[in-house]
């Protein structure tokens, strides 16, 4: 991978309904500045897509735990 590769982000989890989801946020082929945000779950051993749209200012980062 080079500085110049396109990455997609990906968030996996699983909830209290137990159905294990991802969301993957991968850059739009014509404009840098916007992402398709892409809705899965995981279903029958394989990914099975719920939706999808386009998003535009993603960030990402991760902090310590604030407590009250």
């Amino acid at each position: 991978m080079t500085p110049t590769t396109s990455c997609e982000g990906i968030v996996e989890l699983t909830g209290q309904s137990v159905t294990r989801r991802r969301i993957r946020f991968v850059p739009h082929s014509n404009n840098g500045d916007q992402w398709q945000r892409i809705a899965e779950v995981w279903a029958d051993q394989e990914w099975r897509f719920v939706g999808q749209d386009t998003v535009s200012d993603v960030d990402h980062w991760t902090r310590p735990v604030q407590t009250p």
